[in-house]
């Protein structure tokens, strides 16, 4: 649930379009798995994790810059055996945690801890319920598994009304048949799944300026979109577009979901970044950064005395909005988002509705054992409704 200061930097940002309203923290460098799609862990080696007694530094430095709400993630935040007394400093800022994780070290004692250290919300990766696929991806076996154990965690131990927690899927080339089974579990076990387009590297996306590279992106023929699934991408949004006005959980805004395909299909954007005015990244290290993708060569730290004094006085905010305007672009989910809301009236409307919705909604408690029944159920379902779709052909 939003509570009154985050409620009221987002309309702060809404009327000023200046006010940061979504930050990530990418809490530890390291990673328990490597999936496909992601490089981000060989590409923050280098970093050295901040320190508690950092964090407290830079906890206070984003309070003071009006943020309310902190996503944490990495890497995987739960490689961090502080991860409770980070969430408790950054609380005690007036800040609140959102954890974005794999799931696979999620266990009860851990997430006790950060429940009790102020974490009400959580999102975790999920891209199919095919069970080898998913472990083929995380490039981990028995991942699959162990993604639906956390799930049954969640379940249990948040709020089971007007509780957010929700699932991530990368939408590529090797589960686009399979998301509307995906949608129909999320939304039975009482969560929102938020669909992002899969972000590969090839020669088209590589960044025009030599200083600049991704920090997540990675190359994957399995992943790839090729000329050959134009045609179920477009199907596939279609389904999702009627699935979403059914009442199924999809959290992506209908702009999102149209916008989609045209990226996953020609890496095509239609909005423009309006990063850092409403939205950035930090790296482990504490690094000011554009958003979690892009990395600069500028070395602007936010723990660092003059941080503060620098940020209010512009003296590098022009140079990150020049690296920004010279982006091509992306479809993660969060940053669109964010510009949509405060800059497109049906999308904010549409959210204040969805907000409300929400927040009335009251999901059941399934155990482990409930929700691998469940996900075998629909995963048949599905494959039967699309093998009798062909013989129809």
């Amino acid at each position: 649930m939003i509570n009154t200061k985050t409620a009221l930097t987002f309309l702060k940002g809404v009327v000023t379009k200046k006010s940061p309203m979504y930050v990530q923290f990418a809490l530890a460098k390291g990673c328990n798995i490597k999936c496909l799609m992601c490089s981000v862990v060989e590409n923050r080696s280098h970093e050295k994790e901040l320190t508690l007694s950092n964090i407290d530094v830079l906890a206070h430095n984003l309070d003071k810059m009006g943020v309310s709400m902190l996503i944490l993630t990495g890497g995987e935040p739960f490689l961090r055996k502080d991860l409770s007394e980070v969430v408790r400093i950054f609380k005690k800022h007036h800040i609140e945690s959102r954890l974005q994780t794999n799931g696979l070290l999620v266990t009860e004692e851990n997430l006790q801890a950060v429940i009790d250290a102020g974490v009400s919300e959580v999102t975790i990766s999920l891209d199919t319920l095919n069970i080898e696929k998913q472990d083929v991806i995380n490039q981990k076996e028995g991942s699959y598994f162990d993604i639906l154990r956390a799930l049954a965690l969640f379940s249990k131990m948040f709020p089971i009304k007007g509780n957010m927690t929700g699932v991530n899927t990368v939408v590529s080339k090797s589960n686009i048949h399979e998301i509307p089974a995906l949608i129909d579990f999320v939304t039975q076990i009482g969560f929102y799944v938020s669909l992002i387009p899969a972000h590969l590297t090839d020669e088209e996306t590589k960044h025009p300026d030599e200083d600049t590279s991704y920090l997540l992106r990675k190359g994957s023929e399995i992943m790839e979109i090729t000329d050959t699934e134009h045609n179920a991408i477009d199907q596939a949004y279609e389904k999702i577009i009627q699935m979403k006005r059914d009442g199924y959980h999809v959290h992506n805004s209908n702009r999102f979901l149209r916008e989609s395909p045209d990226f996953l299909k020609f890496k095509k954007v239609h909005w423009k970044c309006s990063s850092p005015d409403l939205y950035f990244s930090i790296s482990p290290e504490g690094r000011f950064l554009p958003c979690v993708d892009l990395e600069i060569p500028m070395d602007i730290h936010m723990t660092h005395p003059d941080f503060l004094k620098n940020y209010k006085e512009g003296n590098f905010i022009g140079a990150i909005k020049e690296k920004v305007a010279a982006c091509p672009g992306c479809m993660y989910a969060c940053y669109p988002e964010i510009h949509y809301f405060c800059r497109d009236t049906s999308v904010f409307i549409e959210r204040l509705f969805q907000g409300a919705k929400i927040s009335r909604l009251t999901r059941k408690v399934m155990n482990f054992d409930e929700m691998v029944d469940l996900a075998e159920k629909i995963r048949e379902q599905y494959q039967l409704k699309q093998k009798n779709t062909l013989v129809g052909k």
